[in-house]
């Protein structure tokens, strides 16, 4: 079967600052072309939606982010109570897309990895840090959970790794990467001004 799939990313986000205004756009086409799509019944199309993607592309920054304020020793800014959310691999998310695609179902999908991680779980995984709660609140922190459901892709027989099987690469990997140049804490206090 020739299967469309559309792709959203789960985008609830403690902040604009941390993503261009192309990835916000992006993200409204896709939920737009949901919409077109169920009301035209010509083809058939799944549409994914798929938990936050961590790896070593991090082309958002916002894993990057909290390496950098670890390593300076500034505050990660949370919510009073930061709540789970649901977390997807580069490399599984590619592997899923691609499953999707010859897959003989149609319809709605989310792809995540097993497990949760909170922000502070996040920031644990990565080294020791500083926390202060606050309304400009790190990307990763949220006030309400945001964990997503596999059932259906698992029982349509994907198999979704757990986040804690990857997560030490990735940080590994974010490690690594922030090795290079390291902005300085007056730097980093810098980006935080309005």
């Amino acid at each position: 079967m020739d299967t469309l799939v559309v792709v959203s990313e789960m985008c609830i986000i403690g902040g604009s600052r941390y993503f261009g205004r192309r990835l916000i756009e992006n993200l409204r086409d896709a939920g737009t072309a949901v919409t077109v799509f169920t009301r035209d019944e010509a083809f058939d199309f799944v549409s994914v939606r798929t938990a936050h993607v961590l790896g070593g592309a991090d082309f958002t920054g916002r894993l990057a982010h909290y390496v950098r304020r670890i390593r300076a020793g500034l505050p990660v800014i949370v919510h009073e109570d930061p709540r789970p959310a649901s977390f997807i691999h580069e490399r599984e998310i590619a592997r899923f897309l691609a499953w999707a695609a010859r897959a003989d179902f149609t319809g709605p999908v989310n792809a995540a990895s097993h497990g949760t991680l909170d922000v502070r779980q996040l920031c644990a995984a990565i080294g020791e840090p500083v926390y202060a709660v606050g309304e400009d609140t790190s990307p990763f922190s949220f006030d309400r959970g945001y964990a997503m459901d596999n059932g259906r892709a698992t029982a349509l027989g994907f198999r979704f790794s757990h986040v804690a099987d990857w997560l030490p690469s990735v940080v590994q990997e974010a490690l690594a990467g922030a090795a290079e140049p390291t902005l300085t804490a007056d730097e980093l206090a810098e980006l935080d001004r309005p």
